[in-house]
């Protein structure tokens, strides 16, 4: 077949070309045809837009506060409520990203703690709580950080994860000596609490599932610093050295996909994924600790390469994004901030593609470590 009888057969399908048209004139029918087709067809989908809503059911309605309040300890109760008071206390009027987070801030001569809860995109979008918690506690003698993360699937994990570190964090606070027991105890404790809460609620306690990251330290009469972890579900600890190393002492329970956990508390294999990831440890040069859910994981992976320069961002202010992000403010340093709490959730705040979770980081730093910290570049570092 000939070109112009190709072209006319087109055409002639198309019920506008005759068999007497010239090539000329039936390439352009053709062509203007095809053009309309193509100018026909939807146009590609506009990029994601996120918008930031109130929540509308209360974190935590009356007559479930009633019902802790028969279950838990005066200490656990004012926590709650604090927290409960925190997260609510923005008005729809002035909802923005960073609206019903919180956050915490404590103070020794020897170290500095801060640990801070922001609600991610995903539940903003939605209006829907944050499901992560967090806890740190200074003595003049230890110190305390814990994680959460609430399961996605369970109604009341805002809840569950508030009342396991707090539950945790105070029991190592007080505990008589800092050892592996006294940490599988105080994991114990607040499984036993959970599902004790749980009933008083008069729902299962898998609605109250929640991850857990926990870490105590203490110094020993020899002068170095003697630390216990223990985790159950995904997140990340790390500990920093004075030289500048980041040493990982636990690996997370997780699947071979990113949020995929065997393993929530209260589940009856709790105390077994705790016992097996308790390890205690002495430490020679412990300059700073840092304790991470896996919204923060996520979206600085690897997270042990990307910790020497979030630490010094959060020392020396954000003068240059961190490799790898999306977008991330420049900012003040986070540990001499009036409100090192407030300025941690803005931290918190940067942006990477397709990680829209809750982001939990709680983090102490030893009062001698900050001169150690040189300000972060991309040129120097990950």
């Amino acid at each position: 077949m000939s070109d112009a009888d190709a072209l006319a057969k087109a055409g002639e399908a198309d019920g506008v070309v005759s068999a007497d048209t010239s090539v000329a004139d039936a390439a352009a029918v053709v062509a203007t045809n095809t053009a309309a087709v193509v100018a026909a067809e939807p146009p590609l989908p506009k990029p994601a837009t996120w918008t930031v809503r109130a929540p509308i059911d209360a974190w935590c309605p009356t007559e479930v506060e009633q019902a802790l309040g028969a279950v838990l300890t005066a200490e656990q109760r004012a926590r709650l409520f604090a927290r409960r008071d925190a997260v609510a206390a923005h008005p729809t009027a002035a909802v923005d990203e960073r609206s019903h987070s919180y956050s915490e801030h404590v103070r020794t001569a020897e170290w500095q703690a801060v640990a801070a809860a922001r609600r991610g995109r995903r539940h903003a979008h939605v209006g829907a709580w944050c499901e992560d918690a967090s806890f740190c506690a200074l003595t003049e003698q230890r110190g305390v950080l814990v994680v959460a993360d609430g399961a996605g699937s369970a109604a009341w994990s805002r809840l569950g994860s508030a009342i396991a570190v707090d539950a945790v964090g105070l029991a190592l606070r007080d505990a008589a000596a800092l050892t592996e027991e006294a940490v599988l105890s105080a994991i114990e404790h607040a499984v036993t609490l959970m599902r004790s809460c749980a009933d008083s609620m008069k729902v299962a306690p898998r609605l109250l599932r929640t991850t857990l990251l926990a870490v105590a330290w203490e110094r020993t009469a020899d002068g170095a610093v003697r630390v216990v972890t223990s985790q159950v579900g995904d997140g990340m600890l790390v500990l920093a050295h004075a030289d500048g190393r980041i040493t990982q002492p636990s690996i997370g329970d997780a699947g071979e996909w990113s949020g995929e956990v065997h393993c929530f508390l209260p589940d009856d294999e709790t105390m077994s994924r705790a016992r097996a990831s308790t390890r205690s440890y002495t430490v020679s040069d412990l300059a700073a600790v840092l304790l991470v859910t896996d919204g923060v994981e996520d979206a600085l992976y690897p997270f042990p390469r990307h910790a020497p320069s979030l630490l010094s961002q959060l020392v020396h202010g954000v003068q240059h994004p961190l490799t790898g992000l999306t977008a991330q403010a420049l900012m003040p340093p986070v540990f001499s901030a009036a409100n090192p709490g407030s300025a941690l959730l803005d931290w918190l705040g940067f942006e990477k593609r397709g990680e829209n979770d809750d982001r939990t980081l709680a983090v102490a730093l030893h009062h001698s470590a900050s001169p150690t910290i040189a300000p972060w570049a991309p040129s120097t570092s990950a």
